[in-house]
């Protein structure tokens, strides 16, 4: 199998970032990504970053309900007894877990994601994983068993 050009593999990222052939074409400088999307190697290569994408995107989340569960509020409380923050101050806070912002009569009210849900969350999704490897193991030893059946 051969290797994808750097145009063929940036033709696939524009691809799945937009699910627009003609972007894709445009971005990426290929002349027909129609036939591109019939060729396995582009196939391939697709579900490849797909994939990746896939993991990287549910570590990503995980590592967010991790801050929104455990993250320091410091910040957040610190923001209340600002009168007026500047932007640069702004940048350097961490804000992550603050869901809502209102200013009222000189007052700040600030409002936080729940933290008991992100906690759940994490917890959920810890036990689903953990769950579906054995279940994963045992419709393997099944599917063994039946290949040693088909054998006799």
């Amino acid at each position: 199998m051969s290797k994808l050009t750097k145009k063929e593999r940036a033709f696939c990222m524009n691809y799945l970032d937009s699910g627009s052939v003609e972007y894709a074409e445009s971005k990426s400088g290929v002349k027909d990504g129609s036939s591109l999307l019939c060729d396995e190697k582009i196939c391939a290569e697709i579900k490849r970053i797909s994939d990746l994408q896939r993991k990287n995107l549910t570590a990503l989340a995980n590592a967010g309900l991790k801050k929104l569960a455990m993250g320091n509020i410091a910040d957040a409380v610190s923001l209340i007894y600002m009168d007026n923050p500047s932007a640069e101050e702004l940048r350097n806070m961490d804000l992550f877990m603050i869901s809502e912002i209102r200013r009222k009569d000189n007052a700040t009210e600030i409002k936080f994601f729940d933290r008991y849900k992100a906690l759940n969350r994490l917890v959920d999704e810890d036990s689903a994983a953990t769950q579906s490897v054995p279940l994963f193991e045992a419709l393997e030893a099944g599917a063994e068993k039946l290949g040693s059946n088909d054998e006799d």
